[in-house]
């Protein structure tokens, strides 16, 4: 499966915008189905694909169409480069080799990393200094 990565479209076939549906027909079954937010204001449905390394989450309250991304795939692409295992500097070379300047850091006392772009709609989570997952959004 392409898990190439574009900021603010989607992960190869996956594009925001798309139905469960369409989505179920582009790649599957889910390996998990978990309903989220009921009792808030927004209801979320989210759709684990475990040997994709694939968490695709979708807004119930808006048709259920994919908003969000969660993809921890070592075939993960971003810029032609595959990138779980990167370290927080590796990533930010990247980012900055691409033109994206809007770079926030956070590191939580738990050991966890961030680097975000607001501006693109990502989060990068490492963990032990190395890239674990991307979250991406439209």
């Amino acid at each position: 499966m392409d898990l190439r990565i574009e900021f603010t479209k989607g992960v190869g076939v996956l594009q925001f915008g798309q139905s469960i549906s369409q989505v179920m027909e582009l790649i599957g079954k889910a390996d998990e189905v978990e309903q989220i937010g009921e009792d808030m204001e927004m209801p979320t449905t989210v759709l684990h694909y475990q040997e994709q390394g694939l968490s695709l989450i979708f807004d119930t309250a808006a048709k259920e169409t994919l908003v969000c991304i969660d993809v921890s795939s070592q075939d993960a692409t971003l810029f032609g480069q595959k990138i779980m295992g990167k370290t927080p500097q590796e990533i930010n070379k990247l980012l900055k080799n691409n033109n994206i300047t809007d770079i926030e850091h956070d590191k939580e006392a738990w050991g966890e990393e961030r680097i975000s772009s607001e501006q693109n709609s990502a989060d990068f989570y490492f963990y032990d200094n190395k890239l674990e997952s991307i979250t991406i959004g439209k």
